[in-house]
């Protein structure tokens, strides 16, 4: 008989030659695909066991991709029908994947550190995360007291002294605005981290408040040199800003800490690290003041009454200053768990709240990476904390919002909750 063959009538021979090879690529793409795949994924499975036990699982896997290679089926497809896109042969490849996963452990997920597994015991080294997932006021406070009781370091990674969490423990109450709530805890050290801007004499007086409480914080408080300094004449250009606004206004706590995210950001700011070097200091404190006196004619600085404070108390804060960034990832590296206590709330971040009545940072899970220097693999557990009703600090559209004449169930929940 005669033999048969598929007839081309209007494709060249050199574009049939050229469909033939791409088939073929294709088809060999998937099945590397696939083996590689299943090797990986029994080494995830298996990435805590011992190097020896891993390579010999991986060596499973890549059997048993051997298996899937030689038993894959071929391509339906051939140069009759129209050419498959690269998207085609990514969906083919995505199906055949996910149908080997369903037979074997589950979905391989290579971005899943090994502090976050499924039944993680809560005492293992990792950083986990509690963030305000409204507008403020969910309680974060009350829960980071609660579990920081089986966490070794409590940090603060963004924010100022416009945050303010308050705790009561045995009848006892105690006001939070840049300590981390976990400084009740003594156990446990405490890292205001460089995302956090501080304002050193509120700063100080809450440590001398926290004493006079008889809570013992020697050697356990500690600030990053990167972190910024917010002054007072920060704090008085917040108020006139938000008093030019006048019924437009932000409705920030003018505790300074816009005007000093934007001396950061204009590269003119000080660090406190800067306090090591009072010649350095002292210069860069002149210029920052005379800078300010400039924009705001009627504003009045007394630079040198300023300058005196401040060297008074350079030794006391040198001594609670370090580099946070290396310590914190000594005390994650040397198995210690980290709690982060965030500030404000995901509504009122400066990128993803309800701008501009907005914070001038950013409450939200990316600034535990830039405010502590931490990777994002670190990271185990992030809780968005809430409450039953919603409430919002400062101004800002809020179309919830209930009347708070007496008697009203609005003035209720604000009262008692």
């Amino acid at each position: 008989g005669q033999s048969s063959t598929t007839q081309h009538p209007l494709v060249p021979a050199s574009q049939l030659l050229d469909c033939q090879s791409d088939l073929g690529r294709g088809v060999f793409i998937q099945k590397v695909s696939i083996a590689v795949r299943i090797s990986l994924m029994f080494r995830q499975a298996f990435a805590r066991s011992s190097p020896a036990f891993v390579a010999g699982v991986s060596a499973v896997g890549g059997a048993i991709g051997g298996v899937a290679w030689s038993s894959h089926n071929e391509p339906t497809t051939n140069c009759d029908s129209p050419p498959k896109s690269v998207f085609d042969m990514l969906y083919d490849i995505s199906r055949s994947v996910s149908r080997i996963e369903s037979l074997l452990a589950g979905p391989y997920t290579p971005s899943q550190s090994s502090t976050s597994l499924p039944g993680e015991d809560k005492r293992s080294p990792g950083i986990d995360v509690v963030l305000g997932a409204q507008w403020g006021d969910e309680g974060k406070g009350k829960l980071v007291d609660i579990l920081s009781q089986d966490y070794d370091v409590c940090a603060r990674v963004a924010g100022g002294s416009n945050a303010g969490h308050t705790i009561v423990v045995e009848g006892k109450k105690y006001k939070f605005h840049l300590l981390p709530s976990g400084v009740l805890n003594e156990k446990a050290t405490c890292v205001i981290g460089n995302g956090v801007v501080i304002h050193v004499p509120a700063f100080l007086n809450e440590l001398d408040t926290l004493s006079a409480s008889g809570v013992d914080y020697t050697g356990r408080v500690f600030i990053s040199d990167r972190a910024h300094m917010v002054f007072d004449f920060h704090q008085e250009v917040d108020g006139r800003q938000e008093a030019k606004l006048g019924r437009h206004k932000i409705g920030t706590t003018k505790k300074g800490i816009g005007p000093a995210y934007a001396s950061k950001i204009s590269r003119n700011g000080l660090r406190v690290g800067d306090l090591l070097d009072w010649e350095y200091f002292e210069r860069r404190f002149r210029s920052l003041a005379e800078s300010h006196m400039r924009h705001y004619p009627d504003l009045k600085i007394d630079i040198d009454a300023q300058l005196a404070f401040y060297k008074s108390v350079a030794p006391r804060v040198k001594d609670m200053t370090i580099d946070t960034i290396e310590y914190t990832n000594k005390q994650f590296s040397d198995g210690k768990r980290i709690l982060v206590e965030g500030a404000n709330a995901t509504m009122l971040d400066i990128d993803f709240g309800t701008y501009p009545f907005v914070t001038s940072s950013n409450p939200s899970v990316g600034s535990v990476l830039t405010g502590l220097g931490v990777s994002p693999m670190k990271l185990r557990g992030i809780y968005g904390t809430v409450k039953a009703y919603c409430t919002r600090v400062g101004e800002g559209p809020f179309p919830t919002e209930l009347d708070l004449s007496e008697g009203s169930p609005g003035l209720h929940f604000s009262q008692v909750g």
